[in-house]
């Protein structure tokens, strides 16, 4: 009767049933459990070029060399530390209000309104910065004539003689510290950001 029966089997489940544990779980599927799955491990053969990983650290970026988004992280290490070095430590002023400043000399007469919607910020955090630069000498409010309830910003001259001065500083010391760069590339880059911001 066995017999009978083996020959009755299709032969798919006949290799399926022999191939099943006491306990009706298959083999293939014990195997995996409670098992470490399978790591991807980079060849040892694939090449290392320095544009394929992190500046320091040397980790491969993957799809996060494309990514925008990213590789601005990256850049802006480079770009804040330096900051910090030629304005920030001497004359402790942040990326934004030095922002601030640069921005009122080269529009005068702008209002806070102007520059909140020009940096993406709040207006608290505007006037936050507005008044210290004020508190130091180096803007001034006015109030604007067609609206009583604003007012207008305008450097002093204190103000005109410091922004002119870092300014001047920064340009030089990104020309001589962005090495990876020639001067080509420098404007290039600078005008593909200034494209990319319009974005918003």
């Amino acid at each position: 009767m066995d017999k009978q029966r083996s020959l009755n089997t299709p032969p798919s489940k006949t290799v399926k049933n022999r191939a099943q544990s006491r306990d009706g779980a298959e083999p293939a599927a014990a195997s995996k459990k409670g098992l470490p799955q399978k790591v991807v491990r980079a060849r040892a053969d694939e090449p290392k070029l320095a544009m394929e990983s992190t500046p320091a650290g040397r980790l491969r970026e993957g799809a996060l060399q494309q990514l925008l988004g990213y590789q601005l992280a990256q850049a802006s290490i480079v770009t804040i530390g330096l900051f910090q070095d030629v304005v920030g430590n001497s004359h402790s002023l942040r990326t934004v209000e030095y922002t601030l400043l640069a921005l009122i000399h080269a529009n005068p007469l702008v209002s806070p309104a102007q520059l909140t919607k020009a940096l993406g910020l709040s207006a608290p955090y505007i006037t936050n910065g507005l008044d210290k630069l004020a508190g130091r000498g180096l803007v001034v409010r006015e109030t604007n004539e067609n609206d009583r309830r604003g007012f207008h910003l305008s450097v002093t001259e204190q103000g005109e003689s410091l922004v002119k001065e870092l300014t001047r500083r920064l340009l030089d010391n990104e020309k001589a510290s962005f090495k990876t760069l020639t001067p080509a590339e420098h404007l290039m880059l600078a005008e593909l950001l200034h494209k990319l911001a319009r974005s918003r």
